[in-house]
């Protein structure tokens, strides 16, 4: 039949829970696919008049529920066969748009009176609960549809988040084996409620001296910890080996993303345990129990999902460090890390005029950010770029015969970054100008010495070649202006003739 097939996600219906939405995102795929359309519109209802759920009204509110919304999005962006995207915060518009769209659509029109049944019935917990487990806690309809074809829609990475992903790895992780974890711990995070479900979390004890051994054991995996910071330990996060994509500025959409890139996912049957089961990743997920399973649709002690793979396994003994040992073992036996690299190569030397380029080849195409490898070296070059200006304001106040002014910025800058500034060639010489122009030989005679280790560290037929190609990347800030200018260039004769009025009117 074609066409875009109508979704509904009501956050008066359904609760804002990571688990619930990606199921909710591989059932309204399958039955897209079932109906023959191309895409699935997904109508989004964050109505403030009705905010929260019956799992979830003593902690979601009219005030906090955008938040809630805007934490979980990116769950949305990985559905297999995403459409349109609409968040209509007016219920009764949305019902409007869907009864124009539903018109005439016999599937569409099931779909829109099967939401407006639950809204009938919103006082009927029984009929919520009957509602919520049909579109989004349950794998029945999965599990069938695997049944008659032998396969069901992957998830895929969230809108827009493989770029800052590939560059994460391209940078930080070229040499690791990627091993996402999901620690639960709820009960950290007094805020977010949920008080009836600390039977779920992890045992801490456990995982801490879990990945503490295998810092030890396995130096080259790299251990993620997905999910939200306020309930993460921070024991966990002082680890080496454990790393967070919060703490790079990144969120729920990248951590999703890169569970799809990595080498194993190790975690408990909670929230992030969906994206392993609704993927291809190799997954090993603890502490399954019979409400896991009746869930999941599958008899208690069952090791698979009916479509998970050989090496997607489920886990029924308690975790010991000894257990989570032997299950990463045994899921990155055939891994490897992607290639034989480090990422980036950072040149120690500052050279302030040529970072600009030098930080843009680490850019991937449509990435947002590349800071991830933010060792002693970066931090040293990025401190530079940002005092330059500030070099130069120096400079300037005492070349206008604000001499006082001057020297006192540049001790200010000396004072707070010593190591900086004693590898910082710009900065040497204009102190060691001032230096010379106020008599202060001992400051003189310092930035000169320094100024000279520097230039040894530079001799040689590579470090020629290396200074050369410098000396070029000084011109990247103005070839990228000329470049911006060019694109704009249909603007240029619109400007003249603008020009050209002023004048005119001007002489008038």
């Amino acid at each position: 039949m074609g066409g875009n097939l109508c979704a509904v996600y009501d956050f008066e219906l359904m609760p804002y829970a990571l688990g619930d939405v990606l199921t909710w995102n591989v059932q309204t795929a399958i039955r897209c696919e079932e109906a023959g359309r191309e895409r699935v519109d997904a109508y989004i209802c964050l109505d403030e008049r009705f905010p929260s759920s019956l799992y979830q009204r003593d902690l979601v509110t009219a005030e906090n529920c955008g938040l809630f919304f805007s934490e979980l999005f990116g769950a949305f962006g990985t559905h297999p066969r995403l459409g349109n995207l609409l968040v209509y915060r007016r219920r009764d518009e949305m019902l409007e748009k869907l009864r124009a769209v539903a018109a005439g659509d016999a599937t569409d029109s099931e779909v829109l009176a099967d939401y407006e049944q639950a809204l009938r019935e919103r006082d009927d917990d029984d009929a919520l609960i009957r509602y919520f487990t049909k579109h989004g806690h349950s794998h029945e309809r999965i599990n069938a549809f695997a049944a008659r074809h032998g396969w069901i829609p992957l998830l895929r990475p969230s809108l827009g988040c493989e770029p800052d992903v590939a560059g994460l790895i391209a940078a930080r992780l070229a040499s690791r084996r990627i091993v996402p974890i999901h620690v639960r711990l709820r009960r950290l995070d007094a805020g977010y409620g949920g008080g009836h479900t600390y039977a779920r979390d992890s045992d801490f004890l456990e995982w801490f001296e879990f990945l503490r051994e295998a810092q030890t054991k396995h130096p080259d995996v790299q251990f993620v910890l997905l999910g939200r910071l306020q309930e993460k330990p921070l024991e966990l996060l002082k680890l080496p080996n454990v790393m967070s994509l919060r703490t790079l500025g990144l969120g729920l959409g990248h951590e999703l993303t890169l569970m799809l890139h990595s080498d194993l996912f190790l975690g408990t049957s909670s929230g992030f345990a969906a994206m392993a089961n609704f993927s291809g990743i190799p997954y090993f997920i603890t502490r399954m129990t019979e409400a896991s399973c009746k869930a999941y649709g599958i008899e208690p002690g069952s090791e698979r999902l009916p479509f998970a793979t050989e090496r997607q396994i489920l886990i029924y003994e308690p975790e010991t460090t000894e257990l989570l040992m032997r299950l990463l073992e045994r899921g990155i036996q055939d891994a490897t890390p992607r290639n034989r690299g480090s990422g980036p190569w950072l040149d120690p030397e500052i050279d302030v005029r040529s970072w600009e380029w030098e930080r843009s080849t680490w850019l991937h195409r449509g990435a947002t950010t590349f800071r991830f490898s933010m060792n002693e070296v970066y931090v040293r070059k990025e401190t530079a770029f940002v005092l330059w200006p500030k070099v130069r304001e120096a400079l300037e106040a005492w070349r206008a015969g604000r001499k006082d002014q001057g020297w006192n910025l540049l001790r200010r800058i000396e004072r707070n970054f010593p190591q900086v500034c004693a590898g910082f060639p710009e900065f040497l010489r204009v102190m060691g100008r001032l230096a010379a122009q106020r008599g202060d030989t001992a400051t003189r005679c310092r930035c000169s010495a320094q100024l000279a280790r520097l230039a040894e560290q530079k001799r040689g037929g590579a470090l020629i070649k290396r200074w050369v190609g410098r000396f070029l990347a000084r011109g990247y800030p103005l070839a990228m202006r000329l470049k911006h200018g060019w694109k704009r260039r249909h603007r240029i004769p619109r400007k003249l003739t603008q020009a050209l009025r002023r004048l005119v009117v001007g002489q008038q």
